[in-house]
């Protein structure tokens, strides 16, 4: 049995799992759908700290890098180079499923967003947070494979995906930090 066919079944065992039962299906949809909503709550509550704004900052900015330049440049170039499969429910026929198109499912960027934000917050030290995150990366990991949105290959590589932006973010970070902290020193002077 190949690697494939591996993450096919075990994404198919899920994915019946959910469908048996509309009410599991619900909160399955919730949990896949809305949990990343989590994700804005928390950098506004912190960049409302003075003492962590900066590190709201870094850790939005390297979100959206991780999220718009990563995940979907790797998305774009398995595709066209391998032709990656569609999302497992296109292969139920559905043409939709809650506002997601059945084409182009890897990586997966809830689960690329979800544990770059989870290391960061490791990094940064608010480790409350960071276990909560790591809570909500599975969940929605899990939730998005059961739910039919994602194979479990996608959840992985959206993790792969998340360790190569949270690289990015340790290797750039000092000069980051400068650059933001002139940033600050200009728009004191400019009040003025």
């Amino acid at each position: 049995m190949t690697l494939l066919e591996i993450d096919q079944n075990l994404t198919n065992i899920l994915y019946e799992l959910t469908r048996t039962d509309p009410k599991l299906q619900g909160i399955v949809y919730l949990i896949a759908t809305y949990l990343i909503f989590l994700l804005p709550v928390v950098l506004v509550w912190l960049a409302y700290k003075p003492m962590w704004r900066n590190v709201s900052l870094k850790i939005f900015l390297f979100t959206i890098i991780t999220w718009q330049l990563i995940s979907k440049n790797a998305g774009e170039f398995f595709y066209n180079q391998y032709n990656f499969r569609d999302r497992p429910f296109a292969f139920s026929g559905l043409k939709e499923l809650l506002f997601e198109q059945p084409q182009k499912s890897f990586p997966s960027a809830h689960s690329a967003v979800l544990l770059f934000v989870t290391l960061a917050l490791f990094h940064y030290r608010q480790r409350t947070w960071a276990w909560i995150f790591l809570g909500v990366t599975v969940l929605s990991g899990l939730s998005r494979v059961s739910g039919g949105f994602h194979w479990i290959g996608d959840v992985i590589g959206g993790w792969i995906v998340a360790l190569i932006g949270f690289r990015l973010l340790v290797v750039i970070e000092k000069p980051l930090e400068k650059m933001l902290d002139l940033g600050v020193k200009f728009f004191k002077t400019t009040k003025k």
